[in-house]
């Protein structure tokens, strides 16, 4: 027997031992377990305060067989990404290696109402298959409500009980006094100063309000004083001491029917943004609500005189 036929004999015998190998090896594969999940908090979030996005990719198994790609930034709805940040976790449990990648986004809302993050797709590749597969996470919501007061700051409520404690001391005499000694004023200064309230007030708004000022915060602070004065005077609103909704709700009271209501809201609002925010504004927003506050002055004031008021 040749060495030719001695190999011959031992090579099916040779392969198959090749092949039992390679099915164990596969077997021996240990399984790679992949989970995506995602959170946004808080559930309601004020105005001028921040909600977090996070997204978690969890794998068990062999690390260095998974390839994370970068997910893309996530899809807003009354949400604005102002932030973004990335970190990895690897630890044991159970005796089985776990990683966590996590993305965390911040994100400011735009508005009162819903925000949404719209469902985000996150890909991955299995380097020992050189399998590409992609995980979802659903769509998720955060509830957008009023601006809170800054820190340091007395909220309005605060000022509100305060005022109405001094009220209620003084007594109904006071009240009625004060309201007849307010009737006498108005009536000299009718008398005395021949031009409209209006005038007046938009008169302090051009000598007070700087459109071209860098920092917006003072002009906007500036801004809501004098609207909320002039609701005072004219209609007899106490719009230093309630919120922002309570002023429209007053005046709707008055106006039902005009459409100044809308105008009133929106620069209060604002005014309210950019004061509890902190923000330096936009002059942009800053020119509208200018350009607004004096259409509504020049809504109430008399038809007779309104063509001065420019």
């Amino acid at each position: 027997m040749t060495v030719y036929d001695d190999m011959r004999g031992k090579f099916p015998i040779l392969a198959l031992g090749a092949l039992l190998l390679t099915l164990f090896s596969a077997q021996a594969q240990p399984a790679l377990e992949v989970k995506l999940s995602a959170t946004l908090t808080p559930e309601e979030v004020p105005l001028n305060r921040t909600a977090v996005y996070r997204v978690e990719l969890t794998w068990r198994g062999d690390l260095a067989r998974v390839a994370v790609d970068p997910p893309e930034p996530p899809r807003l709805a009354n949400l604005k990404l102002v932030g973004t940040a990335s970190a990895n976790r690897v630890g044991i449990e159970n005796g089985t290696t776990v990683a966590t990648h996590f993305f965390e986004y911040t994100l400011r809302p735009q508005g009162l109402g819903m925000g949404y993050v719209e469902t985000m797709r996150v890909s991955y590749r299995d380097k020992a298959t050189n399998e590409k597969h992609e995980l979802y996470a659903g769509r998720l919501s955060t509830k957008v409500v009023e601006a809170v007061p800054e820190p340091g700051e007395t909220p309005v409520a605060v000022i509100a009980l305060a005022a109405l404690g001094v009220a209620l001391a003084a007594g109904v005499g006071f009240v009625l006094w004060r309201a007849q000694r307010r009737r006498a004023a108005r009536a000299q200064l009718a008398a005395a100063a021949p031009k409209p309230l209006e005038d007046e007030f938009h008169e302090e708004l051009q000598a007070t309000v700087d459109l071209n000022a860098v920092d917006t915060k003072e002009a906007f602070t500036q801004l809501s004083k004098i609207l909320r004065a002039y609701l005072h005077r004219r209609f007899e609103i106490p719009a230093q001491g309630i919120t922002t909704a309570e002023v429209v709700a007053a005046y709707r009271r008055l106006h039902p029917d005009s459409s100044q209501a809308t105008q009133l809201e929106e620069v209060l609002q604002t005014s309210d943004v950019v004061k509890f925010s902190g923000a330096s504004g936009d002059p942009s927003r800053l020119a509208r609500a200018y350009a607004m506050t004096e259409s509504f002055l020049r809504a109430h004031r008399p038809e007779s005189s309104a063509p001065s008021l420019k």
